[in-house]
């Protein structure tokens, strides 16, 4: 069954606010919650990638075939 669309469209009152939220976070840190902090992934200085070979280790290329038609 589908959800009936609110009859009240949203105002600036009705939104939440800097101050709210912060309040709001105040108020769970105060109840003893903790907010986990997602970031990015440090970079690593070295990657061990079967794709960063040394360059004494790497193959030559393949040659390519050239066909006699051209």
């Amino acid at each position: 069954m589908a959800r009936k669309p609110t009859t009240q469209p949203k105002t600036e009152a009705t939104l939440p606010t800097h101050q709210s939220i912060a309040a709001d976070i105040a108020e769970f840190r105060k109840g003893g919650g903790r907010i986990e902090v997602l970031g990015t992934t440090p970079l690593r200085t070295q990657v061990s990638s079967p794709f960063r070979s040394s360059a004494e280790l790497r193959k030559p290329p393949t040659p390519v075939k050239r066909s006699a038609s051209r």
